[in-house]
């Protein structure tokens, strides 16, 4: 084990996120965190990585473990290349370089400055730091990101960004990877190469997503729910069936304290009238104690929420007809829209575009781009790095909108 991490309780204001979170991670092993939004998984993230201490708990390392964590926030960059962005992320090279770039000025013959001196040496020697810089330049190539390595950190795109922190992870030799939405911003391409890095990394790994194809590759899933959490041995995979048969058991449960809700209601009604109607003080006594006792048991599963139940589209089709029956009765309700033909879409028509072309100088990024937005429709932009859609999608935000209120091109 390299971390164990309990968070007893992380609230804002009266409201408790969480309370129950108790899990650890072992040398090598990759686990996946998942929830609904808002459960709190960027807030454990940021506990994870020190940003948030404001929480009652512990979060435990192994001595000497190197971790690194993805950064989601970026202050003060200033001119920092890409490649210096990297080399600072990069467990130990900062002090090293500063070791060797600065001692043999003033180290003179101190004999313990003259160790420290080449004890850094032999460090940054035994780190692969001297071929370090044209590594981190060839994987900006393989992940399609050819001469960005001097380029400002704060030119690139969202998705540029995203890749150049999983480049400072794959080469930081860290004992744990602390690592949140990591194929956001990146194309398919991308994608799959982070994913064959993962696949093959030593470290182990905590990552953070909603990628299905990124959760299928890790040793254990980690469930935020109801402000507590669960572990599922397994893959993606093996969690949605894990998860089919105990959200079952869960739904039983419920539905026996329900039932149990119901006859104690029914029971503090009758307790209070035979006590009532009784006239002899021991059996007054005998009904009252009995209303007691069932108030105090109602009151307490009374304060008990309603869990959070959830089985995957393809599990529920598979489940018996009782199960099926609870948890249509039980299941978290989602918000579905359906277009189901172009007479049911809205006539107020937001963008109207045209074979649109945009790009630099002579060098066209895209051409022959038509679109046809309405209101309460949404539209998703796919394409690689550098394909354009930053650039159109400025191009809509600057154009000029009509009378009518409809943003044209061409």
């Amino acid at each position: 084990m390299i971390a164990d991490i309990t968070i007893t309780e992380k609230s804002f204001g009266p409201k408790v996120l969480m309370s129950g979170i108790k899990f650890s991670i072992d040398n090598g092993e990759k686990v996946g965190v998942i929830g609904r939004n808002g459960v709190g998984k960027s807030t454990l993230f940021n506990i994870l990585t020190k940003l948030d201490k404001d929480f009652t708990g512990k979060i435990i390392f192994k001595r000497g473990t190197v971790v690194v964590s993805t950064a989601q926030e970026y202050h003060e960059m200033g001119n920092t290349t890409v490649l210096q962005y990297v080399l600072a992320g990069l467990p130990e090279y900062a002090q090293l370089s500063r070791t060797i770039e600065t001692y043999p000025e003033t180290m003179g013959d101190d004999m313990k400055l003259i160790n420290d001196y080449t004890q850094a040496l032999m460090r940054f020697d035994d780190r692969g730091f001297y071929q370090i810089e044209e590594q981190i330049e060839r994987e900006l190539d393989n992940f399609q990101l050819p001469g960005i390595a001097h380029r400002p950190f704060v030119t690139l795109s969202g998705g540029e960004k995203r890749l150049v922190e999983v480049v400072k992870i794959m080469h930081s030799d860290a004992d744990l990877a602390l690592v949140d939405e990591p194929t956001n911003h990146m194309d398919y391409i991308a994608k799959t190469q982070y994913i064959e890095w993962m696949k093959t990394a030593r470290e182990a790994m905590l990552v953070i997503t909603h990628d299905r194809d990124v959760l299928n590759e890790v040793d254990r899933i980690i469930e935020l729910k109801d402000g507590e959490c669960v572990s599922y041995r397994g893959n993606y995979r093996a969690y949605l069936k894990q998860n089919a048969v105990s959200t079952g058991t869960q739904m039983n449960n419920f539905e026996t304290v329900e039932k149990r809700i119901a006859n104690l209601k029914l029971k503090v009604v009758e307790y209070q009238r035979l006590k009532e109607k009784s006239r002899n003080p021991v059996t007054i006594k005998r009904f009252k104690h009995l209303e007691q006792i069932s108030r105090k048991e109602l009151a307490d599963l009374q304060t008990k929420e309603k869990p959070t139940f959830w089985i995957d589209k393809e599990s529920a089709a598979n489940l018996n007809y009782k199960v099926a029956t609870q948890y249509d009765k039980f299941k978290a309700k989602n918000i579905r829209m359906n277009l189901k033909s172009d007479e049911s879409r809205s006539k107020h028509v937001l963008i109207n575009v045209r074979d649109l072309s945009l790009g630099y100088g002579d060098s066209p990024l895209f051409s022959g781009i038509n679109i046809d937005l309405r209101e309460g429709e949404a539209l998703e932009l796919r394409g690689r790095n550098g394909a354009g859609k930053t650039t159109l999608v400025r191009a809509l935000l600057n154009s000029t909108v009509s009378d009518d209120g409809i943003v044209k091109f061409g």
